[in-house]
């Protein structure tokens, strides 16, 4: 059954990872505006983000589908090539893949804005206090033969050493009025460092566990009653 997806925003506070933004201070943002930025407030709950944003304007019944853009990276100039451009595209293009599996377990998945549709653009950033540019745009195409995972055995360099942040914010995809925005450190978890991040399988798994937390999130927003609750260690 499709549902309406949200004013999930004004209760994730109460659904999302416990806040750390509030203790390490403001860090650098992509794409939330200075006026959105300004309303961020923490979290509270096991599964909240770490700062969430609710326009009193976002309507509970007002939206049954999404719209998910591509998702977009971006770093500080001088620090661009902690990532390789190659890691940094499969980064985008997994986790585009993923969110949209979990998405369409609930929702209508759309491609073109119309009344009745959420449109929601995910950034990822480096946790930066430094201004940061666009540097990668995910490339996958909904329904394309390329929207596969794709797993490298190779070590991964993307998660050594610092936090990644990822903002998303949710808008009325024939207005562009802004329904809400979230931020999430360490794709939601406490930490990443302790975590045994060898490989692209376990970064998989670690963009797939997000997706998860987001679902849950808008089914506990829908007072769902088979919420499927996001793995350990998330929380």
């Amino acid at each position: 059954m499709r549902r309406c997806v949200v004013v999930f925003l004004s209760v994730l506070a109460l659904a999302g990872c416990a806040s750390t933004s509030s203790q390490d201070g403001p860090t650098g943002s992509a794409i939330l505006p200075p006026e959105v930025r300004a309303q961020l407030q923490p979290g509270e709950g096991p599964y909240a983000p770490d700062q969430v944003y609710a326009s009193p304007a976002a309507s509970p019944n007002a939206y049954d589908s999404i719209l998910l853009d591509p998702l977009l990276y971006f770093a500080p100039l001088e620090q661009m090539r902690l990532v390789s451009p190659d890691d940094r595209q499969v980064l985008l293009n997994n986790l585009y893949i993923l969110l949209r599996a979990e998405l369409a377990k609930d929702y209508s998945l759309v491609r073109f804005p119309a009344a009745g549709v959420a449109r929601v653009q995910f950034a990822i950033l480096p946790e930066t206090r430094d201004a940061v540019v666009l540097d990668t745009v995910s490339t996958v195409e909904p329904g394309s033969g390329e929207a596969a995972v794709v797993q490298d055995m190779l070590a991964s360099p993307l998660l050594k050493g610092r936090a990644f942040v990822i903002e998303a914010e949710w808008t009325d995809s024939v207005t562009g009025e802004v329904l809400g925005a979230t931020v999430d450190r360490n794709f939601g978890r406490r930490s990443i460092d302790a975590d045994p991040i060898r490989s692209w399988a376990d970064v998989n798994a670690l963009l797939r566990d997000y997706a998860v937390l987001l679902r849950y999130r808008l089914c506990r927003f829908r007072e769902g009653e088979d919420c499927v609750t996001p793995p350990a260690p998330l929380g």
